[in-house]
């Protein structure tokens, strides 16, 4: 038995369990909501483990004939946020809930094969130094408060520098209005306080493509993004013109390229992710930006034709047996 954890409208979930339909493949969907609001049943007992289930309409699954589990998206309570809004203590409070309940199904479930085990503990500092160890070329980094310090870093790589998110680049409300977090340049310093609070600084490299590459157990699957042919994306793809998309086509990386990727990502202990990278227009070498566990591929699946969706339906299957 396969089961998903995931949440009601992930687009990449859903085509996965078209392929897993047409095998006749048996599988049990646990979304986020579908259990915080009691749509799935969920019955533990620590003095009865081997009666653990849950139960959604007519089907029901104990927790002791799972074989592997796909953690696609698993803590997202938008129907909640909808309802009594994203900023206050209720929606905190179900997500402090949603966190420990998360927890202890990730613990009762640790033994069994996974697809994306529960998202590692390294912040980007410690999965820059992975990527490095693994032989990745990645950006000068440095995390800074001080105006000196990021001063000298600025001079140092000729006064072309970067600025993103220590952690997640989550949205921003404010004053009633939705802020997304992109990469941006840093165009001068001398306007910054002589402290401020700590911040993530890159040098900046100069892009001839962006690289996206899902990797499959020890596969690559990588798509080039031409965002250097405008100045919107010119920074950061994710900060996208739907008026003039981005051109999207199969890439294939150098074997040495992939070779370092599996070799970092069994370091952080995932069997599959989605990787940004960028090849540099000055010295045609590759730079790892960053890791998502959990990032959507069916965007690069698409354009590349590489049908990601059934090999993910495949690799589930095969380890379901």
């Amino acid at each position: 038995m396969i089961l998903i954890l995931s949440t009601p409208t992930d687009y990449d979930t859903n085509h996965v369990i078209d392929w897993l339909i047409q095998h006749k493949t048996p599988f049990f969907r646990l979304n986020d909501e579908d259990l915080m609001q009691g749509i799935t049943i969920f019955n533990h007992n620590p003095d009865q483990l081997d009666e653990t289930y849950f139960e959604h309409y007519s089907q029901k699954i104990f927790l002791k004939d799972i074989k592997i589990v796909w953690h696609r998206k698993f803590g997202f309570l938008i129907d909640y946020e909808k309802k009594i809004g994203k900023n206050n203590d209720f929606i905190a409070y179900l997500y402090s809930e949603f966190n420990s309940l998360s927890r202890l199904i990730f613990k009762l479930l640790e033994n069994k094969k996974f697809l994306c085990k529960n998202s590692p503990a390294f912040s980007k500092i410690d999965i820059l130094n992975k990527a490095a160890k693994g032989g990745l070329n990645t950006p000068k980094t440095l995390i800074t408060s001080d105006k000196q310090k990021l001063s000298a870093f600025y001079d140092l790589h000729n006064q072309s520098i970067i600025t993103k998110s220590i952690g997640d680049a989550r949205g921003v409300i404010y004053s009633d209005k939705t802020f997304t977090l992109a990469t941006h340049t840093i165009k001068k310093i001398d306007t910054l306080p002589s402290k401020f609070s700590p911040s993530l600084f890159q040098e900046y490299i100069d892009k001839e493509i962006e690289i996206r590459t899902f990797y499959l157990d020890k596969q690559c699957y990588s798509m080039a993004i031409f965002s250097q042919n405008n100045e919107k994306t010119k920074i950061d793809f994710r900060n996208y013109d739907s008026e003039n998309p981005n051109r999207f086509v199969p890439y294939t990386l150098p074997k040495t390229i992939e070779n370092q990727i599996t070799e970092f990502m069994s370091s952080i202990n995932l069997n599959t992710g989605s990787l940004d990278i960028i090849k540099s227009s000055k010295t045609g070498e590759y730079y790892f930006l960053e890791v998502n566990p959990f990032g959507q591929f069916g965007m690069t699946s698409k354009p590349c034709n590489y049908n990601l969706h059934q090999k993910v339906a495949d690799y589930l299957i095969q380890n379901s047996n």
